[in-house]
């Protein structure tokens, strides 16, 4: 049986993630019914490093022993959208929202709910140049991704991104969001809980609650992790 040295000893063995640098930005967005809150999150991506340190016994400093790229979201801004307004406005202001974003090394990418009422909305806003990867948000654990611009992405698939960003530090929520507060409100109504059948779900801790921010901001981070780069739709111009 061999020994180990005590020169070999962990005495020091932590986790950190690097401040690193704004890389671009992730937005989500939850479309409402004609009666129902639609909201939009614009989450800052930094790129970080996940760093392992440690130090051993006798050694006069600790060491980086593992590294790995990771992202890290400050949340810019959160809003909700007034009950009743219009598809075509929403696709105005979505539009004016990133066009008004500081410069980054990546273009910001849009991740909209098409489920329901969604998909004419999308169409529209491609029409209005946007670059965007429509989501519909289904059951089931099993990411589909027919194309560059679509993806069948379960619920508790999104409420697992969230929940972890947050479990490892890497989502900040600022008070500049002028729904922020709302948002905290309604992250602190949901869970991820494992079913009878071991997927995970998002569940309102009480009844009637909204989601649509919580929905708009998984959104966000779930595409940040994806690194999903939206193509800009495709101007035909056929002649007259």
């Amino acid at each position: 049986m061999g020994v180990i040295s005590p020169a070999h000893t962990v005495v020091e063995d932590r986790r950190i993630i690097t401040e690193g640098h704004l890389d671009g930005y992730s937005i989500g967005l939850d479309l409402g019914k004609s009666q129902d809150f639609t909201a939009i999150c614009v989450a800052e991506v930094f790129l970080c490093e996940r760093q392992r340190w440690q130090k051993l016994q006798f050694e006069p400093m600790a060491q980086i022993v593992q590294r790995r790229v990771t992202w890290r979201y400050r949340i810019r801004n959160v809003h909700r959208y007034p009950r009743g307004t219009s598809y075509p406005d929403i696709a105005r202001s979505v539009r004016s929202v990133m066009g008004q974003l500081p410069a980054a090394p990546v273009p910001p990418a849009l991740f909209v709910d098409r489920t329901g009422v969604g998909a004419p909305v999308v169409d529209t806003m491609r029409e209005m140049g946007l670059a965007l990867v429509g989501v519909s948000i289904t059951g089931g654990a099993k990411v589909n991704k027919p194309n560059c611009w679509e993806a069948n992405v379960p619920k508790s698939v999104l409420a697992s991104a969230l929940d972890i960003a947050f479990a490892e530090d890497r989502l900040e929520l600022t008070s500049q969001a002028t729904a922020s507060e709302a948002l905290k409100s309604e992250l602190q109504g949901f869970r991820v809980k494992k079913t009878t059948h071991g997927n995970e779900t998002m569940e309102a801790w009480r009844e009637g609650i909204h989601d649509d921010l919580v929905l708009a901001t998984a959104l966000a981070v779930w595409g940040g992790e994806q690194r999903i780069r939206p193509r800009p739709p495709v101007q035909w111009d056929l002649g007259r």
